[in-house]
């Protein structure tokens, strides 16, 4: 019984970290989403982030065929 309550105990907090982590990131991403909706459209936003992404996929493929 008491490693039972360890488990759910341990499950319980490992849901709260990740519930906590989860937050923390979607306030950050919320904030610079306002912080840059004061200069420009949510369009160019969007635009801006899928070329961001896709240089970042670029570099990451790179970085993954120069190793070989």
């Amino acid at each position: 019984m008491v490693a039972l309550n360890i488990i759910i105990t341990f499950a319980e907090q490992l849901m709260d970290f990740i519930s906590d982590v989860s937050n923390f990131f979607t306030k950050i991403i919320a904030n610079i989403h306002n912080f840059l909706n004061r200069f420009m459209s949510d369009e160019i936003i969007l635009v801006f982030g899928i070329a961001i992404g896709a240089f970042l996929a670029i570099l990451l493929f790179r970085a993954v065929i120069n190793k070989r």
